[in-house]
């Protein structure tokens, strides 16, 4: 797995402790929701990946979705060239599965959104179940692989991501 520390991406240290969790019953799969620009996967863009997650806790942090968070909500970004952004990372309660749901799964978010890039290339798929497998083996997290929208009312993780999760979330 290729593994980008959060030293790497330059992220923002939490304003607050996170709230550790023992295990989960497994991870929940996300998008942006948003607008992921459609040339993103290229082999020379990969650098806008970090910057994409940098705006997106910045946001998070800012309350700009009405709810102010102590970091980015999530556990793992995965983008489209196969790397593996720690975010909250394992033992840590997400943010991002909705108010009473944070607690049974880590929170993995693609870098894929509902205009632009909206379909996962095989190599964000291989950096998911990269992601899940780390999630297993260093927090403990269950078999359950689930979309955001299986506990929660949302798109999320958008059409194409979710019917790779309901048929099995398999490398490619």
């Amino acid at each position: 797995m290729k593994l980008i520390s959060r030293k790497d991406w330059d992220a923002k240290s939490p304003s607050a402790d996170y709230t550790r969790l023992d295990s989960t019953r497994g991870v929940k799969i996300h998008y942006t929701g948003g607008k992921v620009p459609a040339n993103l996967a290229d082999n020379d863009r990969h650098d806008r990946c970090a910057e994409l997650i940098r705006d997106m806790q910045a946001m998070h942090m800012a309350g700009g979705r009405g709810e102010k968070y102590i970091d980015l909500a999530y556990n793992l970004v995965v983008c489209p060239h196969r790397r593996v952004f720690m975010g909250r990372g394992p033992h840590a309660l997400p943010a991002a599965n909705g108010r009473g749901l944070n607690s049974g799964h880590y929170a993995v978010l693609a870098l894929l959104g509902s205009s632009g890039l909206t379909k996962p290339n095989d190599e964000m798929l291989n950096g998911l179940v990269d992601a899940i497998e780390y999630l297993r083996e260093r927090g403990d997290a269950g078999r359950e692989v689930k979309g955001h929208r299986d506990g929660y009312d949302t798109s999320c993780p958008g059409d194409a991501l979710y019917t790779w999760v309901r048929s099995g979330a398999e490398r490619p």
